[in-house]
């Protein structure tokens, strides 16, 4: 039987204007298919609805209007002007061409056109210099109301909406309504795929008309996105069922001694984190347990606890990482707490070949109880004699291909730890990671004190340098963040090889040194490892210090162009300060030409130090706004349509999905949304 050709899996290679140039350039924005195109939702919408009666407006007014060009000219001498007369229903005006007249003068009279643009009055006529002009023909008048789409500058946006009016022809007239659009029709009362993408590209009506079609059009996007992404999740997470894992025997009364050994107190959150970790481990089923938990709350002894009970149970632990630095930081911590337990080992890509061999060799006839490894590890065929539990940390930087490489060979499957400090909301997180045992630590040790931040304009610079002179004589160390390794010539944003000059001009007593990505590992660790030393004193860095730098005595951080960062980065930051006895502070500068929201934004991180509270704030002040298609934080890369608001939005009508269509066609849907495969989606 022939099978039907999928008009949306053409190639945007086969429509009329795009030639090898164009092809390139729509393949670097992600576009390589009719559905990719037609998927490629606005970024916001402009109202080109007609302005009132030319005669009321005012100079410097934006205005659009219509008409047909009843006049043209081409001015003489060294840069002519080309300039054409327009009447229509509100008047006559004039609009004049100044640079590349060459490409404006198709525009003769007879010809329909609708500008838009800041008017000049001009002895009582109304003028527009280079506004944006469309043309267009009586039977087939131009939408009032215009999607914008984000180009990043690769086409224009007039070229874009052309592509996207062929496309929909195209595929438009042979469309058949699909399993999917049927069981979201019944189930969620949504509109077809092909009457959301013309509610999204085409809207009609007022500005609130076209909003309203355009979320109940996104929606429909939202839900097929979401239910194959999920789809694929629990696919995967099947596989896993039925499996045998390691039934580890917790020894009470050894835990117990270890912990009292400790040179802290367990919090609360802390033991009820490690109950349900060794309720996970005692099972025979693999498991998996998601660990959130704020900056500084001690996420990673309850990983070496578990460890302790693994390892005494004469089995293998592998803790992965998604840096070098924090890869160097854990061997430090493991080693020194369960080094006289059993061998701790690192790896990372420094390691040289025979290095790599001897650990290899080691692991396989079970040596090295507790590796702790970046990635690395996963490009190597390294096999261990009894793997019981896989500890991730910051596990959104590893994708379910690069988890399912290291457990997938064994007949046992590992148990497996999530560690992740950032936080979502929770009803987020029951969506996103489905069939997990999901554990939230919420307090912070006793010992630690709150951290206090303050924020200041960048014209009170001298009262943060004096701070920081206060807190350096008082024994201290500080950060100090910079948006940027190299310089540019935006002046008003800091990068870290300029500023560092500038910071030892302005603290000459005490040790500086610079901190980015784009240093080699060695010397990064260096630098690191000096600075918790003590040896310098003042750490200028890129937010690479986000994760993994761990100094007690660091407990002054500083972040230029804080404007630049979301107020959760901005929390993630500040946990590199206050994670000893000592009080942390945090000053947050901000340029003076910033938007008053911008400084609330800032003004509420003084009051509120919950990561979990920040990220609700930070969900909630977004919202869905104006800028209808922008991609947020907080989601994994691979979704291409949904954002973090939607699915909070749609939470409840999300759990209610099921999974009982046909296989066939969701392998199809899947291709489209190129969800190829559990492989290339992250957690």
């Amino acid at each position: 039987m022939h099978k039907k050709h999928d008009d949306l899996s053409m190639s945007v290679g086969s429509l009329s204007g795009v030639g090898p140039k164009t092809l390139s350039l729509l393949k670097q924005i992600g576009i390589n298919s009719l559905f990719d195109l037609l998927s490629h939702i606005p970024k916001e919408f402009c109202d080109k609805s007609e302005t009132g009666p030319l005669a009321s407006i005012n100079h410097g007014d934006r205005v659009v209007a219509s008409g047909q060009i009843i006049k043209s000219i081409r001015t003489k001498g060294f840069k002519p002007n080309y300039i054409i007369t327009v009447k229509g229903k509100l008047g006559v005006f004039t609009v004049r061409f100044i640079h590349k007249i060459i490409i404006f003068m198709n525009l003769q009279p007879g010809t329909n056109v609708r500008v838009d643009g800041k008017v000049k009055m001009k002895k009582g006529n109304i003028e527009f210099i280079h506004p944006e002009i469309e043309t267009f023909v009586d039977s087939d008048p131009l939408q009032s109301i215009i999607p914008r789409y984000s180009l990043r500058g690769m086409i224009s946006q007039k070229k874009m909406r052309k592509l996207i009016l062929q496309a929909f022809k195209i595929f438009s007239p042979n469309y058949e309504f699909t399993t999917l659009d049927d069981y979201f029709n019944k189930n969620f009362n949504c509109m077809s795929m092909l009457k959301a993408f013309k509610k999204i590209h085409f809207p009609e009506g007022s500005m609130e008309q076209a909003f309203e079609q355009y979320n109940s059009a996104k929606k429909r996007l939202i839900f097929e996105e979401v239910y194959l992404y999920k789809h694929e999740l629990l696919e995967n997470l099947s596989k896993y069922e039925g499996k045998k894992s390691f039934n580890i025997s917790i020894e009470e009364g050894h835990t117990e001694n270890f912990i009292k050994k400790l040179p802290f107190k367990l919090t609360d959150g802390q033991r009820k984190a490690l109950g349900k970790v060794f309720d996970s481990l005692k099972s025979n089923q693999p498991s998996r347990v998601l660990i959130q938990g704020d900056v500084g709350c001690g996420k990673t002894i309850v990983a070496v606890i578990a460890c302790l009970n693994v390892v005494r149970d004469r089995h293998q632990c592998l803790v992965l990482v998604p840096t070098e630095v924090l890869c160097n930081q854990h061997f430090k911590t493991f080693s020194n707490l369960l080094g006289d337990l059993g061998k701790v080992a690192k790896l990372s890509g420094k390691h040289t070949r025979s290095e790599k061999l001897d650990i290899k060799h080691a692991l396989k006839t079970g040596t090295i109880s507790i590796l702790i490894a970046t990635h690395a590890l996963l490009y190597n065929d390294y096999e261990f004699k009894s793997l019981a539990l896989v500890v991730i940390d910051e596990q959104h930087k590893f994708g379910v291909k690069q988890r399912e490489r290291i457990t997938s060979t064994y007949s046992n499957q590992p148990h497996l730890i999530y560690m992740s400090a950032t936080p979502i909301p929770r009803t987020l997180a029951l969506v996103l990671y489905e069939n997990m045992n999901y554990l939230k630590i919420l307090d912070k040790p006793d010992s630690q004190k709150q951290t206090k931040t303050f924020v200041y304009s960048d014209n009170r610079r001298q009262e943060i340098y004096d701070h920081v002179q206060e807190h350096l004589d008082n024994g201290m160390q500080a950060y100090w963040v910079c948006t940027r390794v190299e310089d540019t010539l935006d002046d008003s944003l800091q990068s870290v090889k300029v500023f560092s000059d500038i910071i030892k001009n302005q603290f000459p007593n005490y040790k500086t040194a610079v901190l980015h990505g784009k240093l080699p590992a060695d010397e990064k660790i260096k630098i690191i490892n000096d600075f918790q030393s003590g040896d310098i004193k003042i750490l200028v860095a890129t937010s690479v210090i986000e994760v993994g730098v761990d100094c007690k005595n660091a407990n002054c951080l500083v972040v230029e162009n804080s404007e630049m960062f979301g107020i959760s980065q901005l929390h993630q930051l500040r946990g590199r300060v206050g994670r000893g006895i000592d009080q942390g502070y945090c000053y947050f500068i901000h340029t003076d030409s910033v938007r008053d929201e911008t400084i609330e934004k800032l003004k509420y991180l003084e009051l509120n130090t919950s990561g979990f509270d920040v990220a609700e704030h930070d969900l909630k002040m977004r919202g869905s706004g104006t800028y209808l298609g922008t991609k947020q934080s907080g989601l994994p890369d691979n979704y291409r349509v949904t954002d973090i608001n939607d699915i909070m939005n749609n939470i409840h009508q999300i759990k209610k999905f099921t999974y009982n269509l046909p296989s066939a066609r969701i392998i199809e849907f899947k291709k489209r949304w190129n969800i190829k495969k559990i492989d290339e989606v992250q957690l």
